[in-house]
């Protein structure tokens, strides 16, 4: 039985994901249409504008013509219907989204056909050389996915694909709905079927987490999991590393040799939910643990289940809680008010694929 003996320091959820992901297609607060765009290779949010970080050449509206191929530079652009702030988002394109130049331009905004609509972008966010972007994988997890003409459930099936289907996503959604290439047919479905990166298959992450309990290293620090990893330190994030290759989804978790880095990397990310109750977490998340007196996490772990103020893992470089000083990977009870955050394996392969 656990002992709590301090209340939990109140913590924030993390937003970085979302606000890491957006960037809004718009020129200056203030400035007109036929002013100067910003240019390509800023980075920064000032006045609402917000531009790729990459040095990328960028396309003048005076040089293209209409039919023209042009691939989008921002990392979550926001096309409208419109060439103006003013007009509503209608499309989220990104980087990489190939997009056709429509012969329409208005000042330095450019309208582009992509998705199957047409929408306006400054053309400070496109390029018109052709880059080399990952191919993004997505695998489909739910049973007979009906994909449609359309984003939107009004739409005719176009295909249909069952769980663990493996298919490519084109960078271009609409209202929630991500078009993607799956079984050699163009399709949209809700983003919320897919995970990038694979398929995230809770039941077989599990399986393969619960076979290794029971483990103990033979020595302090040699184990199969340092030695899979090429690493010697300790080894909690490792383990969880392991796992999620050994059940065909690594994309879900960041892959590092050390504790520290492997904490610095999920910040960065903004996908740690700091202020996780028992009913958000599910089977399959993972979680950082810090205990009293509370000055960050030390320690990781896979999320079997939720009871009252107890959270059930399977945890590696741990003890097996009987008081033998051994580690190994063993299935360990700890309080919620230990739990520092969680996280959600497909939301971390999300922002790894799309930044």
């Amino acid at each position: 039985m656990l002992t709590i003996t301090s209340a939990r320091p109140t913590r924030h959820r993390a937003t970085g994901l979302i606000a890491g992901l957006l960037v809004t297609a718009s020129l200056a607060a203030g400035t007109s249409a036929t002013a100067a765009a910003p240019a390509a290779t800023q980075t920064g949010t000032q006045a609402g504008t917000s531009v790729a970080s990459a040095v990328v050449p960028t396309v003048n509206n005076a040089t293209l013509t209409a039919g023209q191929k042009v691939w989008v530079t921002g990392t979550a652009l926001k096309l409208r219907n419109g060439p103006s702030n003013d007009n509503r988002v209608k499309v989220v394109a990104y980087r990489g989204a190939q997009a056709t130049f429509t012969g329409q331009t208005k000042g330095r905004w450019t309208q582009v056909q992509l998705g199957g609509t047409k929408a306006w972008t400054p053309e400070a966010y496109l390029t018109a050389n052709q880059p080399n972007p990952k191919k993004i994988k997505v695998g489909v997890t739910a049973q007979n996915l009906g994909l449609r003409a359309g984003p939107g459930s009004g739409y005719d099936v176009k295909v249909t694909a069952k769980f663990g289907t493996i298919g490519k996503f084109t960078r271009i959604q609409r209202n929630g709905w991500w078009l993607v290439k799956v079984n050699d047919t163009f399709a949209w479905t809700p983003q919320k079927f897919l995970s990038v990166g694979g398929v995230f298959n809770v039941d077989k992450i599990m399986n393969v987490a619960h076979n290794e309990v029971g483990y103990r290293e033979p020595s302090w620090r040699n184990n199969k999991y340092n030695t899979w990893i090429n690493g010697d330190y300790a080894w909690c994030a490792v383990f969880v590393e392991w796992v999620f290759e050994h059940a065909d989804y690594p994309a879900g978790v960041p892959y590092k040799k050390h504790f520290d880095q492997y904490v610095a990397r999920l910040r960065e990310a903004g996908v740690l939910d700091t202020t996780p109750t028992a009913g958000e977490i599910r089977k399959g998340d993972v979680v950082l643990v810090d205990w009293y007196p509370y000055n960050g996490p030390t320690h990781t772990g896979i999320v079997d289940h939720v009871s009252g103020d107890s959270i059930w893992l399977v945890e590696g470089n741990t003890t097996d809680g009987t008081g033998a000083t051994g580690r190994g990977v063993f299935y360990r009870q700890r309080a919620m008010v230990d739990i520092h955050a969680v996280y959600r394996p497909t939301e971390f392969a999300k922002w790894n694929a799309l930044k």
